[in-house]
């Protein structure tokens, strides 16, 4: 669906978009640029971020925090932070954390990795996240792919099912749908809305303030619609 190599910098730099179906259900995927880095700063940051909210309002169901199993690092930490910066601590209830390279485990399971890691950090994340996490094998074969997704969605669904199919949304994400609304919108709109989003991510760093913060370092945005089969 995405581009994923193993590269210094991201391969993603800006937010994109992909949709399909799962059973019968239109999904969309929104993939997000470096926002979640400490070293983003400055206008195009917001405006990366300003693109991220339009192409998710009115919001997602789904947050995924992409991380490598073995290797959650300061670095991740940061991201963590950053990611509440964006979208404010109350998208916890809808987050998902997926573990790469899965294969790294042997003959171990995910579970008992989890269970067992002294890293204190990501038993952090783990626990904000209520236990929700999945595991992908970044070597497994077509067959292995499908099962993988297969058991990715329906953590997913569960975590839809949970939030009572609510998907998480904010002002900035409500203001972002109104734009969106106007089609493209004047330059002057746009110029407010960018003003507008760096307004809310220095109000949400004010908000968490003082607090610790544990996500990972990327995010995946997925919104599900159910289908009209009639």
């Amino acid at each position: 669906m995405f581009e994923s190599r193993l590269a210094v910098q991201p391969v993603t730099r800006e937010c994109q978009e992909a949709t399909g179906k799962w059973n019968g259900r239109n999904i969309q995927v929104v993939d997000t640029p470096s926002i979640f880095e400490a070293k983003a700063q400055g206008q195009e940051m917001y405006k990366d971020i300003g693109d991220c909210y339009l192409l998710s309002a009115p919001g997602p169901h789904v947050l995924l925090l992409v991380t490598q199993l073995g290797h959650f690092t300061a670095q991740d930490m940061v991201a963590v932070r950053r990611v509440k910066e964006v979208f404010g601590a109350g998208a916890m209830k809808h987050v998902v954390v997926i573990f790469t390279h899965k294969e790294d485990l042997g003959d171990g399971s995910l579970d008992d990795y989890v269970d067992k890691t002294d890293n204190h950090s990501l038993q952090s994340l783990i626990q904000e996240c209520k236990n929700r996490y999945c595991g992908l094998n970044n070597k497994a074969t077509e067959k292995e792919q499908r099962e993988q997704l297969k058991k990715l969605m329906a953590v997913v669904e569960k975590l839809e099912s949970d939030n009572q199919s609510h998907f998480y949304t904010n002002d900035l994400f409500l203001y972002a749908k109104m734009l969106q609304g106007g089609s493209d919108g004047t330059p002057e709109e746009h110029r407010c809305y960018l003003t507008k989003v760096q307004v809310h991510i220095e109000k949400q760093k004010q908000d968490l303030k003082g607090t610790g913060s544990h996500w990972a370092s990327k995010c995946l945005k997925i919104k599900i619609h159910n289908c009209d089969l009639s």
